[in-house]
């Protein structure tokens, strides 16, 4: 009988922190590639200022360093699934999706994403089933959490998709206003 697992961390000990590749219909979650050209790519996507906005980040200048040693410092971390979204027809990277132990929700995991440039094709639906999927079946969760601002309608609109429901409201530390939502291995 398999164990089952509870957290990201208990799972990530277990596996030596070593990721599987999930591989969908148009996606593959795969480690995010240690390349500078994957941190170039990477680096271009956090200057989109649409982009910075949804994700809360509008204030932030990364330089390309800094995005290596985020990259490599998620890698180490225990209580860090992060995946780079590759196009599985092209294996372009369009972006990286995380699964972690997530203090904002009591140590419990949560689920972000981000799409560079070719958000609207399906590749955010697509990589968040393949991850849910995986960490209900694989890793042993039972609920994933996320915050998502109320004004990022898309994301939103992905979440109720994918069964989410709102839990909460809270704001952050710019005044902004989010929706804390969850999805239960059991509603799925």
């Amino acid at each position: 009988m398999k164990t089952k697992l509870h957290t990201i961390e208990e799972y990530n000990k277990k596996n030596n922190n070593q990721l599987p590749e999930i591989i969908g219909e148009k996606i593959i979650l795969a480690p995010i590639p240690d390349s500078d050209e994957f941190y170039k790519l990477y680096h271009k996507w956090l200057c989109n200022e649409d982009l910075k906005l949804k994700l809360g980040e509008e204030d932030m200048k990364y330089t390309l360093q800094e995005v290596k040693e985020m990259h490599d410092e998620w890698k180490k971390d225990f209580k860090n699934m992060t995946f780079c979204i590759l196009n599985k027809q092209t294996k372009e990277p369009v972006g990286d999706i995380n699964l972690f132990d997530s203090e904002e929700f009591q140590n419990l995991p949560e689920i972000s994403i981000m799409i560079g440039n070719h958000s609207g094709k399906g590749f955010g639906t697509e990589a968040c089933k393949s991850l849910i999927d995986f960490a209900f079946k694989e890793v042993g969760i039972m609920e994933i959490n996320l915050s998502v601002y109320k004004d990022n309608e898309p994301a939103i609109r992905l979440y109720k998709k994918l069964s989410f429901r709102i839990t909460g409201e809270i704001k952050d530390e710019d005044n902004r206003e989010e929706h804390l939502m969850k999805l239960t291995k059991n509603n799925k």
